[in-house]
């Protein structure tokens, strides 16, 4: 039978002693700091990207002074199936969904990853805060937003890749100018 030498407490230890996870006075400090500056994020309530994770684009646009661009998905067909944007300006893309199907928006050229910078996708269940996507799934009676800010100039399209969805006309087109 093994024992182990007493606790501080005088009662037979159990298991061997560990030194505490924050044993050293630097690794007290250190993370003594990161709980000072993560608790003001948190109390805010609202969850920011890290500035350094952030496309520069999406870094320096005004997001007070958005532009909103609604974008009806209805059964087979998006209104308006053409949108235009402007290179540098912050833009939230909603999707609703007013048809009786779940749709799609698939990027095709749209969601490249040089064509746009995005923000997050945001919708009342949640958030994605993420560079890049590659198409957006909406339910019926749903609605997604899509923060952006168009970096290219040009034509590029979108679809829903759900089967039949796209044969019967749901497509569109996304201008961007400069």
């Amino acid at each position: 039978m093994t024992t182990h030498p007493p606790s501080r407490r005088g009662a037979p230890a159990a298991t061997p002693q560990r030194a505490a996870p924050c044993g050293t006075g630097a690794r007290r400090l250190a993370l003594a700091l990161c709980c000072a500056l993560a608790v003001p994020a948190a109390l805010a309530g609202e969850e920011v990207p890290s500035a350094a994770r952030q496309h520069p684009a999406v870094a320096a646009a005004d997001w007070e002074a958005l532009t909103e661009v609604v974008v009806a998905l209805g059964d087979h067909h998006y209104e308006p199936n053409e949108i235009a944007l402007k290179v540098g300006r912050p833009y939230k893309l909603t999707l609703e969904n007013v048809g009786a199907a779940s749709h799609d928006m698939v990027g095709g050229s749209f969601f490249e990853e040089n064509v746009i910078a995005l923000r997050m996708v945001n919708s009342r269940t949640g958030r994605v805060m993420a560079d890049h996507i590659n198409s957006v799934y909406v339910r019926p009676r749903n609605t997604i937003e899509l923060w952006l800010v168009p970096l290219v100039a040009g034509t590029y399209s979108f679809y829903c890749s759900l089967p039949g969805h796209r044969d019967d006309g749901m497509e569109g087109t996304v201008r961007i100018v400069p």
